[in-house]
């Protein structure tokens, strides 16, 4: 992950005159500063804070596997063991304070998938931001024998996800398109 000074990692604005990067020694330009694409190396653009409190001594804080991935890993806080065709409710040890206007979403590993049979028994788990509760993975072993995980092991990953701000209207008409009504399979296999 790269260092970043508080000002990259909270995303606080520069209400006047210049920054003073706090990791390189030297003066940034306002105007340079606020733009989020500039030429550092150890700037990293943060515009969201989510918070995160462990409540079980096993827990782990997420963490994305490279500096690209999308998601973060969760890890189970507990040893267990999934059979074929089971459900299972498998702990984080997390609860999150999301902001307004974002969500979080949990989905499967697509190695524990492949490998596996391990799925999520939801397809995909949403962490809503008023929702102050333990996350919590469900997971179902779609495959043909048991599968152990021990603590510490990744159990799923999560997104966070900026919401639209929209609202639902009833109406008597909606416009036309091409594909009109044409379902499942009609545009073609």
């Amino acid at each position: 992950m790269l260092e970043t000074c508080k000002r990259c990692r909270y995303g606080v604005e520069i209400i006047r005159g210049d920054y003073k990067c706090e990791k390189q020694e030297i003066k940034i330009p306002r105007d340079e500063a606020l733009y989020p694409f500039r030429r550092c190396e150890l700037f990293s653009f943060k515009n969201c804070l989510v918070k995160i409190k462990k409540i079980h001594e096993n827990a782990e804080i997420p963490k994305k596997a490279t500096s690209e991935s999308a998601g973060f890993d969760l890890h189970t806080i507990e040893s267990f063991t999934i059979y074929p065709g089971e459900h299972k409710s498998v702990r984080t040890g997390l609860v999150f304070e999301l902001p307004p206007s974002y969500a979080m979403l949990v989905y499967p590993r697509s190695g524990n998938a492949k490998k596996h049979g391990i799925t999520l028994s939801n397809a995909v788990g949403v962490v809503d931001s008023d929702y102050r509760g333990e996350v919590m993975v469900l997971l179902y072993n779609t495959g043909d024998h048991e599968v152990s995980f021990q603590v510490g092991d990744r159990i799923a990953q999560a997104i966070i996800h900026a919401l639209p701000d929209i609202e639902l209207i009833e109406c008597e008409e909606l416009s036309d398109t091409k594909r009109g009504k044409g379902g499942f399979g009609s545009t073609g296999l």
